[in-house]
């Protein structure tokens, strides 16, 4: 960050500079932190970032700028600024092997061969390389002007500051809010970002009376009078930038008063010749920096006329060199002189910017060039130029995996289109083909309705006289043009898919109409159909598309295709539990396949699958291993944080169905973080239910809050919902909410979709539908009222309960001998039959080691055997129901089991509240630990050892945030007030 700044003194910022300089020492002691500077223009947030450059202990610092060229901006331009600065360091050039952030430094060699998940790569790879950057002596990456940053720059600051946990790094943000208009995404995303635990926000306050008169006594190299410094103060409203502006005029008092900031900052400009005007004109009109060889070609001056017209601007404060290019002292001030063009003025000068990039010049390549000349030539009015040069930066960015900047780009290409006649010919492209691409890139971004109405555009161009719905005069149609039909047709189904909408199997069904029998083409959009078929619940016509879809695509040697058909026949068929290992075959068939051929999206929807028919089949360790096999292959392949998530998900549900829930609360919280939205939402779903399995009822309404922010109903499959609706039944019963749980649990069972009666998802509809049925029937000896409740739900599940029971050859072993026997049990009006069918169900938890059902079982055993006057079994199951709650972590169960034992009048044996410590020697005094949970203990432990909030983080998996509540609990439960005295305690207890 070069600077030659006008006030010599630093004033009225050093609390805030102390602020950053703590914040870096954090960084450096204990986890990755993030500060927001916010201010107005001109207030002061570079010079006070350059200063704390000045005075940083970090081991690197590096800056980078957002560009202001709108949607035609170099995609990740601040962060392509700082990987190539640290790249230099670190000789990474030097290695060889294809990585994708070759796609923003291509200096580094080749690419993947596979774009397959590229932009989560792409993501974790720049994470883990300032992660090792940050060794050992930490780094601190500033990113200036984010109002002004792309998308996707935006995209992989979000992904950094939710995933840069335990690193030594320091992120500093500067933003000014005053440019933060109604509509601007920041609006939206900034308290957003204030929420995570590692972010906090510095507001720059305009500077006070005696500050602005101690920063013009500075630049004066006197004191002003009082009279002046108050004409100063109250002319500048405090702003740094103003008062350097207004003491530009020797005589204050004599100082025009401007209109505007405008006005007052075009002063610089005064001691200025035409020439040195001219040239100041000519790199505001270029953006936020120029370089020394374009800005020479744009204002075709001699070497010695630019070198002094540049010495002049230099001199007179007005730009300023930073590394090999001229920038304008502030913002603001470019901004003053760009608005005070004349519009010809103005066209004139992007014209010849124009002209430069398209002639060529030095160090500009096409990804940044293409861009600019984008900008550059629509500006100028320059309309075909304009449009094949955004072509073009469409095709790059894309390389580059920057889809928002793509999209943008082709959304200028779309808008020109028209307006430049040969414009087919001069993209090499059809507008219906433009139109499919832009709406492929528009679902890769998340959203499906522009996706949606991009295909619907491209279709009607092509069929402009028929309705949407019929087609029957597409035989008319040139091949071409079929097959363009027949891709546009393609995207439009996978987008209503992906919105749950009508008309995606239809338009499915005539892009296979559109394709020639042999095409091959046609085995992609079989499979798609076979795989809607599936998830809208068609199971036995999506086994038989999967069929057909598989020998196509083996007889056209379409691989990819041959996976995702397998995947989908493989799920259809386990859900069977005659079939389960002929399912299971060919789901791991897919896997095999999707590994040989890269594809890395498919393989990981193979193995969810996978896992997901041994969970329900009661192989929960078996289904855990899968699920490892998959985080440990996200892992490897760059994609832990994209499509890990739901890996991590999937093990911790396990885990948490065997009882092991401070185990699957930890591997959440290893990487809770992603933006995956999907994976997100599974690791909120888990971890809510944990929430509520151990009474954190706050935090689970906040997972539940966060779930439906994350997933947006009206955009998403509702088969992603089931988990956690159920959980809000759950929730509202457990918060005493019974009326609400009532509505929930009803209009969950009254939804009519043919996937709510597959077996694997009654297995989620019956046990707390049914708690809700025992609850309104106890509430109804006093509340009448609750009793027709009661009924309407309970007639509901005999409902589910009647399909599964006339398949019960076919339905999953766990389902008949767990789950349908606690739903029968909760709502059996007979004592003796809800004894009977807990009986069934305790034994079935058993052999499955489904310590939660058990849990719930063996309550529910308990009290229908009190009930009895079974006293002894009544006693021994609700014994041992608790005890089993504490060992798994429970707390919410555990105070059923004794509300359970109170209710029937059943004293429970005293329990010492102790814990299970790391090691069961004999010789550790647990009564000296003050009840600590397993988790505290095993903080205390590494405490004890001597471990840093990082290291006890990096050792347990979880968050530094997590790490300091425990250590918090434990100080608070020992009684004592520091870590050491803690260790002290630890020690005295026998701990090593």
């Amino acid at each position: 960050m070069e600077r030659r700044d006008p006030s010599p003194v630093f004033v009225g910022r050093d609390a805030e500079l102390k602020e950053l300089l703590d914040d870096a020492e954090l960084a450096r002691r204990e986890a990755s932190t993030a500060v927001l500077i916010t201010g107005e223009a001109g207030v002061g947030k570079s010079r006070l970032l350059r200063e704390y450059v000045d005075r940083s202990a970090m081991g690197r610092v590096v800056a980078g700028g957002c560009l202001e060229l709108g949607v035609e901006g170099l995609p990740f331009a601040p962060f392509v600024t700082v990987l190539r600065l640290i790249a230099r360091e670190s000789r990474l050039a030097e290695e060889t092997r294809p990585r994708e952030m070759a796609r923003l430094l291509p200096e580094l060699g080749p690419v993947p061969d596979s774009a397959d998940e590229g932009r989560a790569r792409l993501f974790e790879e720049v994470l883990t390389f300032f992660e090792d950057a940050a060794d050992p002596d930490g780094l601190t990456v500033i990113l200036e002007d984010l109002h002004w940053a792309d998308t996707s720059t935006r995209d992989l600051l979000v992904f950094l500051l939710r995933n840069l946990l335990t690193a030594r790094i320091q992120l500093l943000v500067s933003l000014r809010t005053d440019d933060l208009h109604r509509t601007h995404p920041l609006r939206r995303l900034l308290p957003e970002l204030e929420r995570l635990p590692s972010v906090t926000r510095l507001d720059l306050s305009p500077l006070s009376r005696d500050e602005v008169a101690r920063q013009a006594a500075g630049i004066r190299g006197e004191a002003l009078s009082a009279h002046d410094a108050d004409l100063v103060f109250e002319r500048s409203g405090g702003n740094p930038l103003f008062v350097e502006s207004f003491l530009e005029y020797r005589d204050l008092a004599a100082a025009p008063v401007p209109d505007g900031p405008r006005e007052l900052l075009l002063g610089a400009l005064r001691p200025l010749d035409d020439t040195a005007r001219s040239v100041v004109k000519a790199v505001a009109v270029g953006g936020e920096r120029v370089g020394h060889e374009l800005l020479s070609a744009v204002t075709g001056l001699t070497a010695a006329e630019l070198d002094a017209a540049l010495r002049a601007a230099i001199d007179a404060n007005v730009l300023r060199t930073s590394a090999d290019h001229y920038v304008f002292r502030h913002a603001l001030l470019a901004e003053a002189v760009g608005e005070d063009l004349m519009p010809g003025e103005r066209v004139r000068l992007h014209r010849r910017y124009a002209d430069a990039l398209e002639a060529g010049v030095p160090g500009f390549g096409p990804r940044a060039s293409d861009g600019r000349l984008a900008h550059h030539a629509y500006a100028a009015h320059d309309l075909p130029r304009a449009l094949e040069a955004a072509w073009r930066a469409a095709t790059h960015a894309r390389g580059a995996l920057a889809h928002p900047e793509a999209l943008a780009m082709v959304e200028r290409v779309l808008e020109l289109w028209e307006q430049v006649p040969d414009a087919a010919e001069r993209v090499g492209t059809s507008q219906g083909r433009v139109l499919w691409r832009a709406s492929l890139i528009a679902r890769a971004l998340g959203l499906p309705l522009r996706a949606v109405e991009f295909a619907t555009e491209g279709v009607d161009q092509l069929m402009p006289a028929l309705p949407a719905s019929a087609f029957s005069g597409w035989d008319h149609l040139p091949e071409d043009d079929r097959v363009l039909l027949a891709d546009l047709l393609h995207a439009r189904g996978e987008a209503r898919r992906e919105m749950a909408g009508d008309g995606a199997l239809e338009d499915l069904a005539w892009a296979l109409e559109m394709l020639p029998d042999r095409h091959h083409g046609r085995a992609k959009v079989m499979a798609t159909v076979a795989s809607t078929l599936m998830i809208r619940g068609h199971d036995e016509d999506a086994a038989r598309g999967a069929r057909r879809s598989l020998d196509f695509a083996r007889d056209v040697g379409d691989r990819r295709s041959e996976a995702d058909a397998l995947i989908t026949l493989g799920t259809v068929v386990g859900q069977d539990r005659s079939t389960l290992a002929e399912g299971r075959g060919m789901l791991e068939d897919a896997a095999r396949i999707a590994r040989e051929i890269e594809r890395p999206a498919v393989e990981f929807r193979a193995l969810v699958n996978l896992g997901a028919l041994l969970k329900y089949s009661g192989r929960f360790g078996e289904a855990v291993e899968v699920w490892r096999a998959g985080l440990e292959r996200a892992r490897k392949l760059g994609l832990l944080r994209a499509q890990g998530a739901l890996f991590v998900a999937g093990v911790a549900d396990g885990l948490m169905l065997v009882g092991r829930l401070e185990d699957a609360r930890a591997i959440l919280e290893g990487v809770s973080a992603t933006g995956n939205p999907l994976g997100r939402s599974r690791i909120l779903s888990v971890t809510a239910h944990i929430d509520v399995l151990q009474g954190e009822w706050d935090a689970a309404r906040d997972a539940v809050e966060e779930f439906y922010r994350v997933l947006p109903e009206h955009s998403s499959a509702p088969v992603q919902f089931i988990g956690m609706r159920v959980l809000q039944v759950d929730l509202a019963l457990a918060t005493g909410h019974l009326e609400e749980a009532a509505e929930r649990a009803l209009h969950l069972l009254s939804e009519e979709r043919p996937w709510m009666r597959r077996w694997i998802w009654l297995s989620h509809l019956l046990v707390p539908p049914a708690t809700v049925v025992e609850r309104l029937r106890r509430a109804s000896r006093t509340d009448p009222s609750c009793a027709e409740a009661a009924e309407a739900v309970a007639s509901a599940l005999w409902d589910l309960i009647g399909l599964v029971e006339r398949d019960s050859d076919r339905v999953h072993r766990p389902i008949e001998e767990v789950t349908v026997p606690m739903a029968r049990a909760l709502i059996a009006e007979d004592a003796g039959e809800a004894f009977a069918q807990w009986s069934v169900a305790v034994v079935g938890a058993r052999r499955f080691s489904a310590r939660i059902d058990l849990v719930r079982s063996l309550i529910g055993l308990g009290a229908s055997a009190a009930v009895l006057g079974d006293r002894d079994t009544a006693r021994r199951s609700l014994v041992e129901a608790r005890e089993l709650a504490e060992e798994c972590a429970a707390g919410a169960l555990v105070r059923d089991a004794v509300d359970a034992a109170e209710a029937a009048g059943i004293e429970l044996p005293h329990v010492e509240e102790e814990v299970a410590l790391p090691s069961e020697s004999a010789a550790i005094d647990r009564s000296a630990l003050g009840g600590l949970t397993p988790r505290e203990a095993e903080v205390l432990g590494l405490i004890a050892g001597g471990r840093t909030n990082r290291e006890i983080a990096g050792e347990l998996m979880i968050s530094v945030k997590t790490v300091s509540v425990h250590v918090s609990n434990v100080l608070a439960k020992l009684g004592v007030s520091n870590r050491n005295a803690a260790a002290v305690r630890a020690r005295e207890a026998g701990m090593e």
